[in-house]
């Protein structure tokens, strides 16, 4: 129901009882109107209300003119009812539980294709892993940002960052303003592009679009910044990724070292092999900035779901990927699965609400932590809360298996209900959403969990590693025995939340 209908019950009671009064003000009688057919933020088109307001309002006003003891009064009592019930919510249209996602939001796609481009790398690189591979980008960006203001540590990146992308980094606005804050929320595989048989030299290249929130300056003075970018990788077909453990340390990508440069720049000072281009490990050739745009976080309005009716996107060969898993562990079926999904997911709307991401921290991965940890910080900043209230799941699906040498990936696409809504903490104001009506939504959610790591995923509030109650601090590592249990070695953890219209497999 739009937000015009909702007025129009609210004046009817007081319409019916002045329509003898109104009948004589209607300009003619028969004319028709129709509705400026504007696009929401959803797709949808306009339904006519328009017009039918802005009669409403012509005969209001003649009968007010006419009639001002009776007119005023009602006024004031007509507009007193319309600010209590946008106060309460009664208005808006209702929002979903991620409010991070106001901005409009894309067409359905004609056939949304799964995209496994990423795995190809396995045929150079049997230890590849496209886990590890998004780790090293998120700490590879966050890291360049941050150094971009600063030419030593922008230089102590040298072997993965070129010539011209370092430049362009040291090049882009504010210059001379520090970044303190980086949040990458989207991060797409536009190409990979395997060498020919027989190409010299032969190299793996990977081109990159990242959609990120950037915070600059001092504190009292931050600015935050929309950005997009697109990052090109490339990397001689010849190397092998690294253990999980030294793939984002961003050192000597030959020795482990701390990078320091030779007399010659290119070359490590430890190891004396020149390290750059890619020789070692994946290097940024090129960067594009494609937007950038300084606004805050917006938190307010809402913004209707798109996917939530889409056909789901399924792995092509799900089926056998599926099944080699559940060969090599039996507890690894959907029963055992959804039993955690369904803890984390109860864990981490109670979080949400609450402003507090300790009690979800043992069951998220570090990025997908740090990236939680950002969208609060801006409620607070903005004196803001969003309040998920009757949060269900309805139904989860399995859509895709990945496994590699280090880890094992399941997405999940679910379907949850709720009453989402944001407040102003000062007044409980509601600026967003519909605090009395539910509202239905899906994402895909992956869970990674170590290679290694067999048996039934726990659905309890314990440590994976010591049985203590699951307690841990903000690095992810449990505070009874020291084990990081959000790396994935002890259990499923989540690493990733995707949104369904975006969602391509």
């Amino acid at each position: 129901m739009s937000r015009f209908r909702r007025l129009l019950l609210v004046l009817l009671p007081l319409l019916l009882l002045l329509l003898p009064l109104l009948a004589d003000a209607r300009p003619g009688g028969g004319e028709g109107y129709s509705g400026g057919g504007g696009g929401s933020s959803g797709g949808g088109g306009g339904d006519g209300d328009g017009g039918f307001v802005f009669l409403l309002i012509e005969l209001w006003l003649r009968f007010v003119f006419r009639h001002p003891l009776i007119g005023i009064p009602l006024t004031i009592l007509i507009l007193y009812l319309f600010a209590k019930a946008k106060k309460k919510g009664l208005l808006d249209k209702p929002a979903g539980w991620d409010s991070t996602r106001a901005r409009q939001r894309p067409p359905a796609p004609a056939a949304p294709q799964p995209s496994r481009a990423l795995e190809a790398v396995r045929a150079f690189d049997p230890d590849f892993s496209a886990v590890l591979f998004e780790d090293f980008a998120y700490t590879l960006y966050a890291s360049a940002h941050r150094a971009r203001t600063d030419p030593r540590a922008l230089d102590a990146l040298r072997p993965y960052l070129s010539d011209a992308a370092r430049a362009t980094l040291a090049q882009l606005p504010p210059q001379g303003t520090p970044v303190v804050a980086v949040v990458v929320g989207a991060l797409r595989v536009l190409d990979v592009r395997l060498p020919p048989p027989g190409t010299t030299p032969a190299r793996v290249q990977v081109s990159l679009e990242l959609e990120t929130n950037l915070t600059t300056g001092a504190a009292g003075s931050e600015q935050t910044w929309y950005v997009v970018e697109r990052w090109h990788l490339q990397r001689d077909a010849g190397v092998r990724t690294k253990p999980p453990a030294q793939v984002a340390s961003l050192h000597c990508p030959k020795c482990g070292a701390p990078f320091a440069p030779a007399d010659d720049p290119n070359r490590c000072s430890y190891c004396a092999e020149v390290v750059t281009g890619g020789r070692f490990d994946w290097s940024v050739e090129t960067i594009e900035p494609l937007r950038r745009e300084a606004r805050p976080p917006a938190l307010t309005g809402t913004v209707q779901e798109v996917g939530t009716g889409w056909a789901t996107v399924f792995q092509p060969d799900l089926a056998a990927r599926q099944a080699e898993l559940q060969k090599d562990d039996p507890a690894a079926g959907d029963e055992a699965l959804a039993a955690r999904v369904r803890l984390i997911y109860d864990q981490l709307n109670t979080a949400w609400t609450a402003m507090d991401l300790a009690p979800i921290r043992p069951y998220v991965s570090d990025q997908l932590f740090d990236y939680l940890q950002y969208w609060i910080e801006s409620y607070r900043r903005q004196g803001l809360r969003n309040v998920l209230v009757g949060m269900r799941l309805t139904e989860l699906k399995r859509v895709k298996v990945v496994r590699d040498r280090w880890y094992d990936a399941v997405t999940f696409r679910i379907w949850g209900t709720g009453r989402d809504s944001t407040v102003r903490v000062a007044t409980g104001d509601v600026v967003g959403g519909n605090p009395h009506t539910d509202r239905n939504y899906s994402e895909y959610w992956t869970f990674i969990r170590g290679a290694g790591v067999h048996g039934a995923a726990r659905a309890d509030k314990a440590c994976p590693n010591c049985a203590a109650p699951l307690e841990t601090n903000m690095s992810g590592a449990c505070t009874y025995c020291g084990a990081k249990v959000t790396s994935g070695q002890f259990d499923w953890v989540l690493s990733k939340i995707e949104q369904d219209e975006a969602y391509t497999g």
